[in-house]
């Protein structure tokens, strides 16, 4: 068996069908569009709760690593494009999406990027619950995605192994964040909440 039919075989295997039950297809699009919005609201909130500096360092380090994975995804789609299921008239679509590159799943290396990365940082960051949360948030996200007609198997594989590859950086990044990133970001940040005038209580300033 070829690759390309193990990932159209294993596609049709997860993907929804034409009669799923409205619960289950329910939750299959929360999973495909709705996680990622939280995992930013969650990451809003993180560092507006949390004035430690080495947590708001590990927040920041994980962002960057994101982006770096998210980098790598356009560059790979730079040099390879694979169609989506869609496109090859392959299984069910149940999420409107643009005909555009499949390969890898930018949802899935947004989540896995930020959770490897927290876990990698460990004691450094103190963030470990939530990177162990991201990252079974990244599998409920590719399962969706797969499930809503939107992605192949084999995105999400190359998306777990970008964000893992890069995860390797966020130790070594750590430490030129806490130095330099860091004040910078604190120090927009906190003049703007206090331009605003925000409370204390809500937005603490250390």
């Amino acid at each position: 068996m070829s690759l390309e039919t193990f990932n159209d075989h294993a596609f049709l295997m997860i993907n929804a069908g034409a009669h799923p039950p409205s619960a289950l297809l329910d939750f299959g699009l929360f999973c495909a569009v709705g996680i990622v919005p939280l995992t930013v609201a969650l990451f809003i909130l993180l560092w507006v709760r949390m004035p430690d500096a080495q947590r708001r360092a590990a927040l920041v380090t994980a962002t960057f690593i994101m982006l770096i994975g998210l980098g790598i995804n356009q560059l790979i789609g730079f040099f390879y494009y694979h169609p989506r299921p869609f496109v090859l008239h392959l299984g069910y679509t149940w999420l409107h999406h643009p005909a555009n590159n499949s390969f890898p799943s930018d949802h899935g290396t947004f989540m896995w990027s930020l959770g490897f990365a927290l876990l990698a940082l460990g004691r450094r960051g103190g963030l470990q619950m939530w990177g162990v949360l991201l990252t079974l948030g990244g599998f409920a996200v590719a399962w969706g995605r797969i499930y809503v007609g939107v992605h192949f198997p084999l995105d999400m594989i190359a998306s777990f192994c970008v964000a893992l590859g890069v995860s390797l950086l966020a130790r070594p990044l750590y430490g030129p964040v806490s130095k330099w990133a860091l004040p910078f970001f604190d120090k927009i940040y906190f003049r703007l909440i206090d331009t605003l005038h925000l409370p204390e209580k809500l937005f603490p300033r250390a």
